[in-house]
């Protein structure tokens, strides 16, 4: 989820020439209309033009504008087979302009050269196409203001010049009307332009709305997940906690009654070992309540500064011994690390616990890396820590990995993916309950395949560390 997080934060960094990407884009996808248009109205035009005049000038003049067109369209495709982006919009900017541009050129100069050697009818007529041309690139380029403005200057200056030139007053006023025309062309253009700007706006904005809006949903998700989890446990620690010291006394009475009798059969052999037997599994059972009672959080802890670089690396030669030959062990640490505020013998046991789970996580051997840490809280911190400085001692094995099924479950009391009799599922929830009894938490990271790392966050201490020294004896949680 987290990469889920910094996956959505790269998103909503827009670049500020998106929207200038999205306006030659609008412009390219419009371009097969405007081709269509402008091959369809200047044959029309040639077509008309040629019954009215003797030469064939209409038909060249369709020809300049059928090749021109041409090479828009040889433009347009190559376009299709290019990602428009910041870097080089610049360069497919200029394409398509210089291509309005040409394209108007063709109408404006090409109207200068029919409109002398056509008859008035056709004078008329030249004059209204150009100008719906005009009109209609208003409506297809205004996407794009460049392009638009190369297009309508091109295409009505040269019949402004060619009327102001004939200098009669009809001409001179038929050109300062096609001037006011063209202006108002270009007016309502950059009002187009600009209505589709900030429409695009107002759509990357919706955009990054409906990006926050999910990452939020998602970030609540998450919350409400954990702090359904955490009240799940809490319940769950609270029911283990009354049923263990209960039983915890029950035990405390057997086994005190199972030493007694014990002591008073000595010379009966066949009743001692049956009283054995059941003194060895009363005593399993009493660790067992112990282990519940650290989940549930009510065992008792002797917290104080611990130089955590010394206490793992004293458990060496235990974790050598307790995961065999075919695990390697690994130690690194930070040249800084503070000492941790700590029960040593229960971290030592937490660290024994983690390794050997690690050990079954990886049956054909593998790495075991401890790594201890100097950590502050970020996003990246177990959510139920408070701001403020930890010491973090990470088990990273390169093992099987859990699914995320496996890994919600993995804080339960008694759920274990292990075969029957192989292990009683209280060791991550034992060490969690520890964790968060020492004011810290437990945080696990695994992938199928990829193996699992678990982050033991453990408060920070002000006074100088004590010497801690390994009281374990090998045990399978």
């Amino acid at each position: 989820m987290r990469s889920f997080f910094e996956l959505t934060r790269g998103l909503l960094a827009r670049p500020p020439g998106e929207i200038y990407v999205e306006q030659v884009s609008a412009l390219y996808r419009q371009m097969p209309i405007a081709l269509a248009v402008n091959t369809v109205n200047a044959t029309i035009t040639a077509a008309v033009l040629q019954q009215l005049v003797a030469v064939t000038l209409p038909l060249g003049w369709l020809c300049v504008v059928l090749l021109v067109t041409s090479g828009r369209c040889a433009l347009w495709l190559r376009h299709r087979s290019v990602h428009l982006e910041v870097g080089n919009v610049t360069q497919w900017s200029r394409l398509a302009t210089c291509g309005s541009l040409v394209a108007g050129m063709c109408w404006g100069l090409g109207g200068m050269v029919l409109f002398p050697i056509v008859p008035v009818l056709g004078q008329n007529f030249l004059v209204f196409v150009i100008a719906g041309m005009c009109a209609g690139a208003v409506v297809m380029s205004a996407s794009h203001l460049p392009s638009l403005l190369a297009f309508v200057f091109s295409a009505s200056l040269p019949m402004a010049a060619l009327f102001f030139r004939q200098g009669s007053p009809t001409a001179t006023a038929l050109g300062v009307m096609i001037l006011a025309f063209a202006t108002a062309l270009s007016a309502a253009g950059l009002h187009l332009n600009r209505f589709f700007a900030k429409t695009m706006r107002m759509r990357f904005d919706l955009e990054e709305a409906n990006l926050r809006l999910q990452a939020e949903m998602v970030e609540r998700q998450i919350a409400e997940d954990a702090l359904r989890q955490a009240q799940k446990l809490e319940a769950i620690g609270r029911l283990t906690g009354g049923i263990a010291h209960d039983f915890n006394n029950l035990l405390s009475v057997i086994i005190g009654n199972l030493a007694l009798a014990i002591r008073r059969v000595d010379n009966m052999p066949t009743i001692l070992r049956l009283l054995e037997s059941a003194l060895r599994a009363a005593e399993r059972g009493a660790t067992l309540i112990q282990r519940l009672l650290a989940f549930a959080r009510e065992q008792r802890l002797d917290p104080r500064p611990i130089d955590l670089n010394r206490l793992v690396v004293g458990t060496e030669d235990l974790l050598h011994r307790t995961l065999g030959d075919r695990i390697r062990v690994a130690i690194t640490a930070d040249a800084d690390l503070a000492p941790a505020r700590v029960d040593a013998n229960q971290l030592e046991l937490a660290i024994l616990n983690l390794a050997i789970n690690a050990r079954d996580a990886m049956p054909d051997g593998g790495l075991l890396r401890i790594v201890l840490q100097n950590r502050s809280v970020d996003r990246n911190s177990p959510p139920e820590l408070s701001a403020g400085e930890y010491v973090v001692v990470s088990i990273v094995d390169t093992g099987s990995g859990m699914d995320e099924t496996t890994l919600a479950q993995a804080f339960e009391p008694f759920f274990t993916t292990k075969e029957t009799g192989s292990g009683s599922g209280l060791g991550l929830p034992m060490v969690h309950g520890f964790a968060v009894q020492s004011g810290g938490a437990l945080q696990i990271q695994s992938k199928v395949g990829e193996g699992t790392t678990v982050e033991v966050w453990l408060p920070r201490a002000d006074a100088p560390s004590e010497a801690a020294g390994n009281s374990l004896d090998v045990s399978t949680p």
